[in-house]
């Protein structure tokens, strides 16, 4: 199997921090609920801190053998606020589909006065070929989930981040005020793309 390093950016900014964060939770996360979304793991390789996944060879199309999980997705992707969900971030090997690039999720690289104008609208740039009833499916999916859960991984992989320590801007209480602020944005989606669903 061939791996994909992706190296943490360098600049001085705590959103460096929460975009890996992000990737890691969308990755843990989306595989407790069996979507399409590779198994991460944070790492240093070479001195350097990153991410590293399985190498994704191919654009996906609608002719995956996953399909129905990839339009399921969309839920997910939404739920999660990922901004940057586009027909370049779906990627394939050997003809199964996975969704990549979480690093704009959740509060990663948003202002608060750009979330609080976001809050209540769809923003993903691709549907995942989905239609209203994936759509639907993928929300009851993640209606299942038990909040503790969802606590726990979103606590887990701020955690990572924070003993990685390759941000000195993310300190325990940053990490914990962006996670409660998280959990928030996780609540309010749920129940708005609830009730637009």
């Amino acid at each position: 199997m061939l791996l994909y390093f992706k190296p943490v950016k360098k600049e001085k900014d705590v959103n460096i921090a929460l975009e890996i964060a992000s990737e890691l939770f969308a990755s843990r996360l989306g595989r407790i609920l069996n979507l399409p979304i590779l198994e991460i793991s944070l790492i240093k390789f070479e001195g350097t801190q990153g991410l590293l996944m399985e190498y994704l060879p191919e654009k996906a199309s609608e002719k995956v053998t996953n399909i129905k999980d990839i339009k399921r997705s969309l839920a997910f992707e939404e739920w999660i606020l990922n901004i940057d969900l586009k027909e370049e971030h779906v990627l394939s090997k050997d003809n199964k589909g996975y969704i990549i690039d979480h690093g704009h999720a959740l509060t990663a690289w948003k202002p608060l006065y750009y979330i609080v104008q976001i809050i209540d609208k769809r923003v993903t740039r691709f549907n995942l070929w989905a239609n209203e009833e994936d759509f639907s499916e993928g929300l009851e999916l993640i209606k299942s989930l038990d909040f503790n859960i969802i606590r726990n991984v979103l606590n887990e992989s701020f955690n990572d981040v924070l003993e990685a320590n390759f941000c000195k801007l993310f300190t325990k209480q940053v990490a914990n005020e962006y996670l409660e602020f998280s959990l928030k944005i996780l609540e309010k989606r749920l129940k708005i793309l609830n009730s637009t669903n």
